[in-house]
């Protein structure tokens, strides 16, 4: 039975339920209102008076898989809530499933503060509409993911925009902006998400060196299309650097890489890291040594083509 399905087993009748919340209200019939207002959704807005009890109640039965509460915004409310919230023209969201979508830091402002606050409240959201609202406000592509419970979701959300870039016509674009549907949508239809995970692992191993996960992970995704076994045995080479031939491509990398971070403040361009990443897998597929000559990129060259 669904979340739904339980709040309108539990809610009865409607015509029982008085679909208006005041926090002088007992708690219980507080939580029977909420209930029946998320069973059977108005088509338009409530203004509910929050009691803390009220928000404390929902924080704890009816806030899975959103996403992290930011305790700096709650902090920075409850304060505000203490002076005086007032009716603001922000919504408090309940999706179709039963659970809240969007308000956990203002209902977590009012635990803090004990204050009780009045708010806009939308009832029967498309849950499967996260991934579009707040865009462009302060939910992020790594948010949207979290929310879906795909692990490691910040950095599986900089790999797909990064797999977006270096698949697309122009991969050197590394300012191409994506929006949180793009990025979902991309990686529940065009990549496999547990192979994403798979790279991010192997990313992680090398993020010591000072490398961001995200573009390492794509980079391994697009050798593993190639080769897994050999996309794995690259990594962990590098990662270990146990490796006997001098001028291998893994240890050619390794010090190229630290040797363009020396030129800029210890920080590498992207495309310069990844086109060196690239031209040490396709040495490393071919079975060949590299020389300095062959570790080198200008910005502006085309990224190499990824062998395999």
């Amino acid at each position: 039975m669904s979340n739904v399905a339980n709040i309108r087993a539990a809610s009865g009748d409607a015509g029982k339920v008085e679909r208006k919340i005041k926090a002088s209200m007992a708690l219980q019939q507080q939580i029977e209102t909420l209930n029946e207002l998320i069973a059977r959704p108005p088509t338009n807005s409530r203004v509910v008076e929050w009691s803390p009890k009220l928000a404390e109640y929902v924080l704890t039965k009816l806030n899975r898989g959103n996403r992290k509460q930011k305790p700096a915004k709650i902090k920075k409310y409850a304060a505000d809530m203490t002076e005086g919230w007032g009716l603001t023209g922000d919504t408090i969201k309940f999706g179709n499933d039963g659970f809240l979508k969007d308000g956990q830091n203002r209902l977590a402002a009012s635990v803090r503060a004990n204050k009780t606050f009045l708010s806009h409240v939308v009832f029967g959201i498309d849950s499967n509409l996260f991934d579009r609202m707040d865009i462009g406000k302060n939910r992020t592509g790594a948010d949207v993911f979290h929310i879906a419970k795909i692990p490691h979701p910040n950095h599986a959300a900089a790999a797909v925009r990064w797999l977006l870039i270096l698949t697309s016509d122009n991969p050197t674009n590394r300012g191409a902006q994506f929006s949180n549907e793009e990025l979902y949508s991309a990686h529940r239809e065009r990549f496999d998400g547990d192979r994403i995970e798979h790279s991010i692992r192997h990313a992680l191993r090398v993020r010591r060196f000072g490398h961001p996960v995200g573009p390492l992970a794509a980079l391994h995704y697009l050798f593993a299309e190639r080769d897994a076994e050999k996309a794995d045995a690259f990594f962990e080479e590098w990662d270990t650097g146990r490796v006997k031939k001098v001028r291998a491509p893994t240890k050619a990398l390794q010090l190229a890489l630290q040797a363009e971070a020396a030129k800029a403040n210890n920080r590498v361009h992207e495309n310069v890291r990844n086109a060196l990443i690239i031209k040490a897998w396709n040495a490393y597929l071919a079975r060949r040594t590299v020389s300095k000559a062959d570790m080198r990129y200008a910005l502006g060259d085309p990224l190499p083509q990824i062998s395999g």
